[in-house]
């Protein structure tokens, strides 16, 4: 039975999330910081501009479909276990609380840190003529976003979500049984991580981003998503009580019944 614990539970849980969220996007706004650019080092921003292999559109929906489409087949696997909807909605809090934070980070360490992209020359000067960087005639959106290149959003989010939801699958599928599924769930899960290294890779290729960008942003979201998912579906109250009976080696607690005579 729902209880009305449950709905405000749930109330301030969507509100923080909306909270963070709109914090993350309003940091995306705020102009990063200013580094002089040396002339010598002109060559390493003069990459091409291309469009981007990945749009944030389709980043955005491998974030959303593909824990989604676990947790559903989560659901219709273990419906008749009481607690796989209680399950299914820690993840769900904990992937999202994953998102917003990884977004903060990633957006506080754009602006602070203000790092040029690959293609921030091409930003400047759009007719590839110029070497003052104080005076360059590009859109300003474009030669600002131009100097918000560590860590790299993309490879962040995509890496938060598909290692979060592998520790998700390797949490919660007993792999003593079916040992005939056991390599299937293995090779299927080994896609997630391998989606977020093709997806970091692409913006390497289309020069949005350097490659020590996008190993940032992949450490970054790799422990945000570790850091959730222990705190979201590992720290049950009973798992934890059990943990440190083990650890601390005290027996298990022994009842004892009096009969009367």
């Amino acid at each position: 039975m729902i209880t009305t614990n449950f709905w405000v539970d749930l109330f301030f849980t969507v509100l923080l999330r909306i909270a963070l969220w709109t914090l993350y996007l309003n940091l995306n706004k705020l102009p990063p910081i200013i580094r002089h650019i040396d002339e010598e080092e002109l060559w390493y921003y003069r990459y091409p501009s291309l469009d981007s292999i990945v749009p944030t559109t389709y980043l955005y929906l491998i974030m959303i479909c593909v824990p989604t489409m676990i947790f559903a087949i989560h659901y219709l696997c273990q419906y008749k276990d009481e607690r796989t909807a209680a399950d299914i909605l820690n993840g769900v809090n904990g992937l999202t609380l994953a998102y917003c934070l990884n977004g903060l980070f990633s957006g506080a360490m754009k602006i602070t840190i203000g790092r040029p992209r690959p293609n921030f020359y091409l930003r400047c000067f759009p007719d590839g003529y110029g070497t003052d960087l104080e005076k360059c005639v590009g859109a300003y959106h474009g030669q600002m976003d131009g100097r918000k290149s560590f860590p790299s959003a993309h490879s962040s989010f995509v890496f938060t979500g598909m290692i979060y939801m592998m520790l998700y699958i390797y949490h919660y599928y007993d792999f003593r049984k079916p040992r005939a599924f056991r390599s299937y769930i293995v090779v299927l899960t080994a896609m997630l991580p391998l989606t977020a290294i093709l997806v970091s890779v692409s913006r390497t290729a289309d020069y949005h981003h350097h490659y020590s960008d996008v190993i940032g942003g992949a450490l970054l979201g790799t422990i945000i998503a570790a850091t959730m998912q222990h705190i979201y579906c590992r720290m049950d109250d009973d798992e934890a009580l059990d943990m440190r009976r083990r650890l601390l080696h005290f027996p298990d607690p022994v009842v004892v019944v009096k009969v009367e005579k």
